[in-house]
């Protein structure tokens, strides 16, 4: 079984600088051996949080916690990459290096992909609390450094959000994703957030199912939010209300096109 530890504690200790200690841990399982792993932690006590349809959008993790471990990402993918889970994790496997957590050697993605992944991750939060990861990811490298990382984000498929991330925009005019990423980034409200998804979608059935997951009611979520398991009504009720939202948002959407057309 092959993961690698991603973010938090084990990140380079040039990317850790001022950061706040992290209160869980972040792993990136590859997409074979994902089923054995969860099922292992579901066997040893964790308790499922989150589950993989419901984590995100992007379906990438699921969220475990244990009593005396406390809580793990498992992650099948990684948000932003587009390439396929296998190959990237095989990419980021073949750049292993080791670190000791917990008196055990631990594979983790060298500095390079290191400084990818958290450049990613800030691109869905990139006018938040993750400015320092951007300095010291970016702001920080050298230019040969920079370019490597460009290099790299380009094979697998992260262009977009690597440069939403950095501030040059220019590189992800049109390309697939850009305006999904762009939501994210400045914190759009889930409504929003699906409306690019749909906008970015490439045909009849990939809008058909970005449609479909729009209106699903999120059951883990709903559980965090409400403190215990939603009941049959509560599920119905909050399966109405992204109906009303939805609605409203493209009420909106549709005024404010008839204005602009209006205005020209």
């Amino acid at each position: 079984m092959r993961l690698l530890h991603i973010k938090g504690v084990a990140l380079h200790p040039l990317l850790r600088e001022r950061r706040h200690p992290s209160t869980d841990c972040d792993v990136l399982v590859h997409p074979d051996d994902v089923a054995a792993f969860t099922e292992g932690l579901s066997a040893s006590g964790w308790d499922r949080l989150t589950r993989f349809e419901h984590g995100s959008v992007f379906r990438h993790a699921a969220t475990y916690h244990s009593e005396v471990w406390g809580t793990v990402d498992v992650h099948r993918c990684f948000p932003g990459i587009d390439r396929d889970p296998r190959s990237a994790f095989e990419q980021a496997w073949e750049r292993r290096e080791h670190v000791e957590l917990g008196g055990r050697l631990c594979a983790v993605p060298d500095l390079e992909m290191q400084r990818l992944v958290l450049l990613l991750h800030a691109a869905r939060d990139r006018e938040g609390r993750r400015a320092g990861d951007v300095d010291a990811a970016w702001h920080r490298a050298s230019t040969a450094e920079r370019e490597r990382i460009d290099a790299l984000a380009d094979r697998l498929g992260a262009t977009v959000p690597l440069a939403l991330a950095t501030g040059r925009p220019e590189r992800a005019h049109g390309l697939p994703g850009e305006r999904v990423w762009d939501a994210l980034g400045r914190g759009a409200d889930p409504t929003e957030v699906w409306w690019a998804r749909l906008h970015d979608a490439r045909g009849p059935r990939a809008r058909a199912r970005v449609l479909v997951s729009a209106l699903h009611v999120n059951p883990d979520h709903l559980r965090l939010r409400l403190g215990h398991v939603p009941t049959e009504a509560e599920l119905r009720h909050e399966w109405w209300a992204r109906w009303r939202r939805l609605l409203n948002h493209s009420s909106r959407l549709l005024r404010r096109d008839r204005g602009g057309s209006a205005g020209r």
